[in-house]
């Protein structure tokens, strides 16, 4: 076989590959809308069980979204499963942080559990530093760090074209001013991209549970806590999860009594 026949053999294989792969991602986003459809569908007839059943199917496949989590948030809330209905929420809040609807269906959720936990107090500049960072999600932060960049680009090369004293200073004060911001931002999107890609915060979903000071059915019993209460995972083994909740409380409790958000 010659080099062009060889060479025509690859190309083939290449597109042969792109093209199925295209055509599995095109399937899977057709089925994805066709269930989310049916969802809608019973959630408009109030069958909020079986809305449920197919939102979760939809995130299950891969296709998650910050309004597939938020729907299958409100068929949870109007089936009266407290729990999943507040681990959805907080799902799409990680996805969108952003959306005020999100929040506001949070806090009703929230409202209906039975733990009422007042958090720590927090050092003020940390608190700022966290509300900085949750303002928009890791996408958003990482968008707005480009244009930041793009545009300093842009009002550099300007002030090396220009030939106007004036206008080239203010192009070299506007460029360094938008650099030294884009850093500040890049650190801000970095700390987003963490917390997102490592966040260890779960949801209690067992009605309730026991809080014991050893990862073990025999250990010290602590405190109680309800479904529907936000934790934090500090440590993991095979079975167990030691938590950490909103007053500085700590214990271990079973894996299977919580879900990650």
């Amino acid at each position: 076989m010659n080099v062009f026949g060889l060479y025509k053999i690859r190309w083939r294989a290449l597109f042969s590959g792109l093209f199925i792969l295209f055509f599995h991602a095109f399937a899977k986003a057709n089925e994805g809308q066709l269930i989310l459809d049916s969802a809608n569908v019973a959630y408009s007839k109030s069958e909020y069980v079986k809305a449920a059943k197919l939102y979760e199917s939809i995130a299950n496949v891969g296709l998650e979204s910050a309004e597939v989590y938020f729907n299958l948030g409100n068929a949870y809330y109007k089936s009266n499963n407290l729990a999943f209905a507040i681990l959805n929420y907080e799902r799409a809040i990680k996805l969108k942080p952003d959306n005020e609807d999100f929040y506001f269906n949070l806090k009703l959720a929230n409202q209906k559990t039975e733990d009422k936990i007042d958090a720590a107090p927090q050092f003020f500049l940390k608190q700022w530093k966290n509300a900085l960072v949750d303002l928009m999600s890791e996408g958003n932060w990482s968008k707005l760090l480009l244009l930041l960049i793009v545009v300093a680009l842009i009002l550099i090369a300007l002030y090396f074209t220009s030939a106007i004293r004036g206008l080239k200073q203010f192009y070299f004060f506007c460029g360094t001013i938008l650099f030294m911001i884009s850093i500040f931002t890049f650190f801000i999107a970095q700390n987003k991209y963490n917390r997102t890609k490592n966040s260890r915060e779960a949801i209690i979903t067992s009605a309730a549970i026991t809080v014991t000071g050893s990862p073990s059915d025999k250990g010290t019993k602590l405190f109680i806590l309800h479904e529907g209460t936000k934790v934090a995972i500090t440590h993991e083994d095979e079975a167990w999860a030691e938590i950490y909740i909103a007053n500085g409380n700590t214990g271990w409790i079973k894996k299977t009594e919580l879900q990650k958000i």
